[in-house]
Order: structure tokens, then C-alpha cells, then sequence
């Protein structure tokens, strides 16, 4: 899996929202990956910038829905969802985009085992 850059570069609203969301969310103590999910849902693409592991999608009121697809370590999910959420919309409203936010999701894919944490 490639990794958006932790730097947003300009682009569109929808790859924006996309990168500042996935670097938002990797920053949150639990979360291992991003994971573009079993049929590849979570997934943002504009012109040749591709984003793992975040759905951003134009609302039909205005604004955009994230859905984030994360693999985490073996956490509360409940508490480890709110912290992402949290930190997402901090993100985003700190860029200065906030009037585009609609909701933010958070789907776990994968727990990561004490293996895949402890590294080759």
C-alpha cells in the first residue's frame, strides 16, 4: 500500500480532505494502517493522486462525507473510533476547510496481532 505524502499538496477538495484525514488519523495512538478495505471502497482519487484508506464523497447539501478504512491495534474500537474522528475534523478545520466537512466515518478492517507490531 502507498502512503499519501504527510505534506497536503494543492489539488482538489475531495484529495485534500482525503490526505489531511488519513495523516490526521495515522497521528492517533491505536491506529496501525490505513486499508482501502476487502473491495477496495476506501479509496480517493483525483487525476494521478490516489489515497488509501479514506472515502471522500460530494454530499448533495454541500460538503463532503469521510469514510475512513484503518487497520488498529487491539484497543477499545468504540473510544479508538471517537479519538480518530476527533483529530480528523481538528484537521481539517485548522486547514481552513471546514465549511466542506460533513461526516466522518471510521470502519476497522484488521486488528493487527502482536506480530505484525513487533516488526521482521
Amino acid at each position: 500500500m502507498v502512503d499519501f505524502p504527510p505534506t497536503v499538496a494543492p489539488g482538489s477538495a475531495r484529495v485534500r480532505l482525503a490526505a489531511l484525514a488519513l495523516e490526521a488519523a495515522r497521528a492517533v495512538d491505536g491506529v496501525v494502517a490505513a486499508d482501502a478495505g476487502p473491495n477496495t471502497r476506501h479509496i480517493t482519487t483525483s487525476g494521478s493522486t490516489t489515497v488509501l484508506g479514506v472515502l471522500v464523497v460530494a454530499e448533495s447539501g454541500g460538503g463532503y462525507s469521510i469514510d475512513l478504512g484503518l487497520q488498529a491495534r487491539l484497543v477499545p474500537l468504540g473510544a479508538l473510533a471517537d479519538a480518530v474522528r476527533t483529530s480528523v475534523v481538528g484537521s481539517i478545520t485548522r486547514a481552513g476547510l471546514g465549511d466542506l466537512l460533513g461526516p466522518v466515518s471510521v470502519t476497522f478492517h484488521d486488528i493487527a496481532g502482536p506480530a505484525a507490531l513487533s516488526g521482521p
